[in-house]
């Protein structure tokens, strides 16, 4: 297994402090181990503002159906490009 060493700064430390106690790791290793395996599996910063825009978009769009605004189906509006 390979040792990593990096600092923190005091207030990041009090805030993994904290963070350790309310989630009962017992030491910073297994803490850090946890941290990248969460990092893994979640979704970059990115990807969830695209999300986030595609269910702004698809709201809108449901609203202007609706309303009847939306005339033309995706199809239609996409057959000229």
């Amino acid at each position: 297994m390979a040792t990593v060493f990096f600092k923190i700064n005091n207030r990041q430390e009090k805030e993994i402090a904290h963070m350790m106690d309310e989630e009962g790791y017992t030491n910073k290793a297994e803490f850090f181990r946890f941290l990248v395996k969460f990092y893994k599996y979640q979704k970059s910063p990115g990807e969830l503002r695209l999300e986030n825009a595609a269910e702004e978009l698809a709201d809108v769009l449901k609203k202007l159906n609706k309303q009847g605004e939306l005339t033309n189906t995706l199809e239609e509006q996409l057959a000229d490009v």
